[in-house]
This record gives C-alpha cells, sequence and structure tokens, in this order.
C-alpha cells in the first residue's frame, strides 16, 4: 500500500492516498462530520468523481457499510435501522415506564461499544495491516446502537466503557505459536519456567492460543513429557516450526482436560473448593462467574456459599485472597492450609 500523504489545510484533511486508504478517509469524515457532500469528498481525497463513486459502491456493496444520501441532510451518511423519530408503532413499544421494551440489555452494550472503541483503535494504529479495512465494519456496528430511536452518535457520546480490555505488549513469538497453529506444524520451543528461573527446550503439537484474562497461552501436547499442558506465549524465548505435522489430539479431549478445573492452570485431579462470603460481600459476588460451573447458596444470615470446581490452586488462591475477611474457605482441608500459609507470608513482611 502506498502511503499516505497527510496534510491539515485550514481544519480540513487533505490526502493524498490509494486503495483501501481512501475508504479509511470517507469512513472517518462520514463518522465525524455527520454527512458530507460529494464535492467535500473528491476534494478531501483529491481524486476525481468516478473514484469516489466507486469507492462509495464498494463500501455499500463489498464492505456493506450503511451508506445512503439525503439532500435534505446534505450529503452522504450512515444510515440507522430506525428513524430518530419514534412513529406510532413504535410508541407502542414503549412500556409504562417509557423505556422502549427492546431497549439494550447490559452486555449487548458492553460488546457493541467495546467493539467499536477497539476497531477505532485498530484502524489508527499505523502498523495495522487491516484497519482501513475494518473502518466499515465499525461504521456498521455503530448504526446498529439506534434502539428507542436514538442516534448512534448520542449512545456512544452518553454511555462509556471502561477497562474494556487493556492489552499487553504483544509477545514476540506470537505470529510464530499461531501460524503454526493455522498450519498443523509442530514447534521447537525454549520454554522458560519461573518457578524454577531456568530454560528448556520442548518440541510441542500446538492445539489451541487461549487469550485469558488480557494474556495469550498455547494449549499444546508436549512430547517431552507426553502429555497436554498449557505454555504462557510471554515465556516463550524462542520459537521455530518444524516441518512434522502436529499429534492429532480431538478437541473436546482437550477440552476435557485443560478447561475443567479453575482458571489456566490445570492438575490431574478436579477437587471443589468450598467458599463462604459476608453478608457485605454476598451483595458484590453474587452477580461475579468465577467459573461457569461454579453454584451459589444465599444463606439464611444473609452470607453465600460458592462452589466451584478447581484442579490447581494458584490462581483460585490470588482470587480468594482479595476478599480478605469477607471470605472463609470451607473446604477442601488442603486449600485452607495453602491460604493460612499464604496469609502468614504476608503477615511476615509487615513484622
Amino acid at each position: 500500500m502506498a502511503p499516505a500523504c497527510k496534510v491539515i489545510e485550514s481544519g480540513v484533511w487533505r490526502i493524498a492516498v490509494k486503495d483501501s486508504m481512501r475508504r479509511f478517509v470517507i469512513d472517518r469524515l462520514i463518522s465525524e462530520k455527520g454527512a458530507v457532500t460529494f464535492d467535500e469528498l473528491c476534494r478531501v481525497l483529491q481524486v476525481s468523481a468516478p473514484t469516489v463513486k466507486r469507492d462509495l459502491r464498494y463500501m455499500r456493496e463489498v464492505l456493506k457499510a450503511p451508506i445512503v444520501y439525503s439532500r435534505s441532510r446534505g450529503g452522504y451518511f450512515y444510515e440507522s435501522c430506525l428513524s430518530s423519530q419514534v412513529d406510532e408503532s413504535a410508541s407502542e413499544k414503549i412500556s409504562r415506564t417509557g423505556v422502549p421494551k427492546s431497549w439494550y440489555g447490559a452486555f449487548e452494550l458492553y460488546v457493541l461499544l467495546s467493539t467499536i472503541d477497539l476497531l477505532t483503535e485498530l484502524a489508527d494504529d499505523p502498523k495495522s495491516a487491516l484497519g482501513p479495512e475494518l473502518s466499515p465494519l465499525r461504521a456498521r456496528v455503530a448504526s446498529i446502537l439506534n434502539l428507542g430511536g436514538i442516534e448512534p452518535r448520542v449512545v456512544q457520546r452518553r454511555i462509556k466503557v471502561v477497562n474494556k480490555g487493556y492489552v499487553h505488549t504483544a509477545p514476540h513469538h506470537f505470529s510464530t505459536v499461531g501460524y503454526a497453529i493455522c498450519v498443523n506444524r509442530r514447534l521447537e520451543i525454549e520454554y522458560y519456567t519461573k518457578s524454577r528461573d531456568q530454560s528448556a527446550v520442548r518440541v510441542i503439537s500446538p492445539q489451541r492460543l487461549v487469550c485469558y484474562r488480557h494474556r495469550w497461552y498455547v494449549d499444546a501436547w508436549c512430547h517431552a513429557t507426553s502429555q497436554l499442558k498449557t505454555f504462557s506465549v510471554d515465556n516463550i524465548r524462542r520459537a521455530v516450526i518444524l516441518d512434522s505435522e502436529c499429534r492429532a489430539i480431538r478437541m473436546d479431549q482437550v477440552e476435557d482436560e485443560l478447561d475443567s478445573g479453575y482458571g489456566i492452570f490445570h492438575g490431574r485431579r478436579v477437587q471443589t473448593a468450598e467458599l463462604r462470603f459476608s453478608p457485605h460481600a454476598t451483595y458484590w459476588v453474587k452477580n461475579e462467574i468465577w467459573h461457569p460451573k461454579q453454584r451459589c447458596k444465599t444463606n439464611e444470615d444473609g452470607s453465600m456459599t460458592m462452589k466451584i470446581p478447581f484442579s490447581n490452586a494458584t490462581e483460585l488462591l490470588g482470587d480468594v485472597l482479595r476478599w480478605g475477611t469477607d471470605v472463609e474457605v470451607v473446604g477442601p482441608d488442603e486449600l485452607r492450609r495453602q491460604v493460612k500459609e499464604r496469609l502468614e507470608e504476608m503477615l511476615a513482611i509487615y513484622r
């Protein structure tokens, strides 16, 4: 792709661009200004009228961008599925509280607004190869925010998603690991184990990439230990794709062995942790999902009992400790002992 030459001239972008970059600029202009005239598109992009028409047609037909033209609006804009005016049929869908009966759920808004923000960040990333192509997709997602006859721009301005997913720096060998999975090839890796402060060379058959709590892991068959393991991509110091194909393992086997316990740490034996939260903590914890198979029960005194499957206590210990005196580990005894030891170690720091 040819590099773009951008000059700010009296508050207007004047850009010499080609191919997908032009569509990116068209999207930004329409999104930021609301409506853009055909002459303005030609002037800003510095291309001929047939080229602009061809770009608009491509965005509509191929990228499915909801671009429409209106003389009353003064140019091209993104069409919402619903009119900004509430007609009689729409008014029938208003509940007695004044809220449309089919308005957004909390999770829907979280997903939509997070998606829009992340696509915007990707489009603004000069290193992204897909940013310009995804810009019309961002506009299409934004156009969905129109329930109740409210303009999408109003929803985006009035509702904010905080900490939608703070992304760590990409692991150095992320692309190598991901590509090996897609082409079904084994990897030779030099893997650093923090607990032993040692590195070892292993040959693995990668099965899937997992993004967990904003970090990347690879589930793989380890040929040295002859078992499925999870490796942090951050801890891979060297990665080489080999010519041999990966060991064939059914995905349901991977899921059964690696997804049954709590968090990203695994073990052979699955146990059930029983936690009792204070009435004060219950108010907050009752709406949290610690594990898909958790079981919760509210007790007569207002406290809550939560039962969670786990096979390795490493991550569960951290989540228990963050609740301090508002949680007690009822069982198993080994987990109670580990919590007690960790608390004693913490207390020793402050003596």
